[in-house]
């Protein structure tokens, strides 16, 4: 068998084509060392994008959960048993640094927003009594806070690819 094969690469350089037996060797060398780097580059892109969409997947959650609670204490100040100042210091836990960092721009300007909105309704509890909390301004903020927290979950929900 041997044979044959020094029989075709006589026949090869024979007929002057002799470059197929350097061709043939390189190119199979070549193809085969871009397979290797061309799958490594795609490995780590979607292991990165795995990482990331982990990440952004427990920051949304604790931040959800954070304003979860402010939102509760939030009750618990018109309910006049807690007082405006621990609602400010639980707004403060909103500052989402880690957020800014991982989510999209559309997020964090709907993160902005929220928290504006918290902060206006926050100072505007400061400066009334309990007793005259459902005033209307007051009714529309909360409106507005709902409305915004539904709109911020419905980003992350995108951002996320969830349906």
């Amino acid at each position: 068998m041997a044979t044959v094969y020094v029989g075709r690469m006589d026949e090869l350089i024979k007929q002057g084509q002799w470059w197929w037996l350097l061709v043939v060797p390189i190119a199979t060398g070549s193809l085969a060392l871009l397979g290797s780097w061309l799958g490594s580059r795609l490995g780590k892109t979607t292991e990165h994008e795995q990482w990331l969409r982990n990440e952004k997947i427990e920051t949304y959650s604790e931040y959800l959960e954070t304003i979860r609670r402010v939102d509760l204490l939030l009750e618990r100040v018109v309910g006049g048993v807690s007082k405006p100042v621990e609602l400010m210091e639980a707004t403060d836990e909103l500052g989402g640094s880690r957020l800014r960092l991982i989510s999209s721009e559309a997020v964090r300007e709907a993160t902005k927003s929220h928290r504006d909105r918290r902060q206006a309704l926050t100072e505007y509890l400061e400066h009334i009594s309990p007793a005259t909390v459902q005033t209307p301004e007051f009714k529309s903020a909360s409106e507005k806070l709902h409305q915004s927290r539904t709109h911020l979950a419905e980003l992350m929900a995108r951002d996320l690819n969830i349906d």
